[in-house]
Formats: C-alpha cells, structure tokens, sequence
C-alpha cells in the first residue's frame, strides 16, 4: 500500500525534477557565504566550480534514490558525495546536513496545491519518514568524515614532529641508541 501512495507523489516529483533539484541546489547554498553562493550559481562547470557541479549531480542522483526506494547503497553512495564536502568545510552538523530535513519543508512549497487538492497528506507524511532516515544515514557519513579527517590531522601532526624531533637528537629509534650502545650487529 504505501508504495501505491508514494508513487502519485514520486510522480508529482519526478515530473517537476528538474525545477525540484534546482531548489533542493538553492537550499544547500543557503549555508554558505553570498559571495560563494554568487559564484557557483553563476558556474556551471565541473571544471570551474566542481563542489557546485558535485552537489547537483549528487543531489539529483539522491532524489533518484529516495524516490526508488529500493537500494541503500544509491542512496549512501549520493549523500555521501555531498556529506563528505561539507564534513570537511567545518561545518557543525546541524548545518552540513540541514538541506535534508528542509527538503521536506521544500516539497510542501513547491507542491502545497496538489497536496491540499489530490489528498496527498499520508503520502507526503510516508515521504517525511525517508528523509528522516535519510538524515541518519547523512549523520553516519558526515560523523565517519570528521573522525578520518581527525585521523589525519593526528597522523600529519605526529609525521612532522617525528621527524622534527629525529633531526634535533631529542627521539631516537631505537633502544640501543637510547641507551647509548652501539645499534651495529658484532660491536
């Protein structure tokens, strides 16, 4: 029953898509700084702006997913190309993953007329609970991000005052050579 029910909505939004990820596009930049939000709306390119050309092609792989329902791979795989940017971009959790419970907020507005007029209450309701999902998932992928990129922060920190501290005398690589003794084999 509820994959009937979804369906008349998934259809409203599959007719609409094109004009759906361009708004879903807006709200993601919203997060960001006016001049940024300027440049990538002006740049299309996956060349000239390829975190903007990333966020469309991911959200739109993403509505795909949602919509189909059926693979939570398709749907990981897509977050994940959004997430795992903005993880990066110090941007607390409420506000990397904002664009996904707004997306609910987002399909009311674009569709507040038919949903009123063809009953489609239960279905957008059946809907929210995707992207409820949806948003833990984002908040698995953007957690796992921040604690690799801890990982490295931790691993460069480490390199570089290893090797700081070899070349001043003050680590050695051994026992024996802390102690003084001869690290040659037969001395």
């Amino acid at each position: 029953m509820e994959r009937t029910r979804v369906m008349r909505l998934a259809q409203l939004i599959k007719d609409s898509k094109a004009a759906v990820v361009e708004r879903w596009y807006e709200l993601v930049l919203s997060s960001y700084p006016q001049e940024t939000v300027t440049l990538w709306k002006k740049q299309r390119s996956e060349f000239a702006n390829p975190v903007g050309a990333t966020f469309l092609g991911a959200l739109d792989e993403l509505l795909e997913a949602v919509l189909a329902w059926q693979d939570a791979g398709a749907v990981s795989a897509a977050l994940e190309r959004i997430v795992k940017i903005r993880a990066v971009q110090d941007m607390p959790p409420s506000r990397a993953l904002s664009f996904i419970p707004g997306f609910k907020k987002l399909l009311r507005e674009q569709f507040a007329e038919s949903i009123a007029s063809e009953g489609l209450v239960q279905e957008l309701t059946m809907f929210d609970a995707r992207m409820d999902n949806v948003t833990l998932i984002g908040f698995d992928i953007y957690t796992k991000s921040r604690e690799q990129l801890f990982e490295m922060r931790i691993n460069e920190f480490k390199s570089a005052h290893h090797m700081a501290f070899r070349k001043a005398g003050i680590i050695c690589e051994s026992p024996r050579q802390a102690l003084g003794l001869n690290t040659k084999q037969g001395k």
